[in-house]
């Protein structure tokens, strides 16, 4: 930057190369050598004056008006730059602002992801716990047991009839046409016809159904009885199979006995398998009853001693040395179940007695 400097402008204009002897060579127009002395003090006092005035700080700072331009025009871009710098400042915090909001979110969604994740895994622990005691209580209650097995019975056995109803269904329908082959409707034999398979039908299903309630109840059929009832059952599905195969078989036809004679076939099979099933049924019951009846009587028998030991019942009278438990007939009227059971009860408690001696 080039600085205004009059002092040294002056001082520049002034002759160095004066000569040095001009006191001893006045000129012609100073005949007085005093007046010499006198323009000389003059331009010395003018010359420090000058000197003073260069110290001055305004004198210094003092800027042409190029300088006053380049000033303000470097003022504007400073200002421009911190504007731009203040842009950028704003736009960098408003993008890190917009990140921690994100990351805030996705740690949000995070955790309340992980919290669904683990009410949603105890809500399912809870449910298979629920599962675990229901099945363990299934397998170690006798009575949940019988319960279950009985309906699973009860299931199997409907659905094994709704196949032997399907089947019997069939085999109607096609007596019916090879007694009415016209389909006749006015001739008593389309109906009649209908109505003896039906009664065949009826009393298959009616000895199934009474397999299926024996088995529940826990009857193990005779052989005996078993024997009857097998040759009832065959006597009926023979007849179906005359009736419906049997103008087939006459004829020689043997897609026509495939085809008239398979239904009572496989309501044979599945009559047996029924049979089979009530037989295993039955079996099964009564085992469960009589542990049923096990447990019964020993919890029986436990408080039957609970009660003889804090005098609420009275042994038995009738009791042989070492005997302590009560008559049959009280401990059957006492807690209200049958004969057969109160002396068991009563056997149980005697040996109980007689084992702790």
């Amino acid at each position: 930057m080039t600085t205004f400097d009059p002092a040294s402008d002056y001082l520049r204009d002034l002759d160095d190369t004066a000569p040095l002897d001009v006191v001893d060579r006045p000129g012609a127009e100073h005949s007085d050598p005093r007046a010499v002395v006198r323009e000389l003090s003059e331009r010395v006092e003018v010359a420090e004056d000058v000197v003073k005035l260069t110290s001055r700080r305004a004198l210094i700072e003092h800027m042409t008006p190029d300088e006053v331009d380049a000033e303000r025009e470097v003022l504007r871009l400073g200002r421009e730059l911190d504007r731009e710098y203040t842009k950028w400042e704003l736009t960098r915090e408003l993008r890190a602002r917009k990140r921690r909001h994100r990351q805030a979110g996705l740690r949000r969604w995070l955790d309340e992801r992980a919290d669904l994740k683990d009410r949603a895994a105890t809500v399912n622990d809870r449910r298979w716990h629920l599962r675990a005691q229901r099945v363990r209580k299934r397998l170690t209650s006798l009575d949940a047991r019988i319960a279950t097995h009985i309906r699973a019975a009860v299931r199997w056995s409907n659905l094994l009839i709704g196949f032997v109803i399907v089947g019997l269904l069939y085999t109607g329908f096609v007596v019916q046409h090879n007694f009415v082959p016209s389909g006749d409707k006015t001739d008593p034999l389309y109906w009649l016809s209908l109505g003896l398979e039906a009664l065949a039908s009826v009393a298959l299903m009616a000895l199934m159904r009474h397999d299926a309630r024996a088995s529940l109840a826990g009857l193990v059929r005779k052989d005996s009885d078993t024997r009857r009832a097998w040759l009832i059952k065959a006597g009926l599905l023979v007849a179906s199979l005359v009736a419906a195969a049997g103008p087939s078989m006459q004829a020689g036809d043997l897609m026509g006995i495939v085809r008239t004679g398979w239904a009572p076939v496989l309501v044979a099979a599945v009559v047996l398998i029924h049979d089979r099933i009530s037989r295993g049924d039955a079996q099964i019951l009564t085992k469960l009853h009589a542990e049923a009846d096990r447990a019964e009587v020993h919890d029986l028998a436990v408080i039957v001693e609970w009660a003889l030991a804090r005098e609420l019942v009275a042994p038995s009278q009738e009791n042989k040395p070492g005997e302590i438990a009560p008559s049959t007939s009280k401990i059957a009227s006492y807690f209200h179940v049958s004969k057969t059971n109160a002396a068991a009860v009563r056997a149980e408690v005697n040996a109980r007695a007689a084992a702790a001696v």
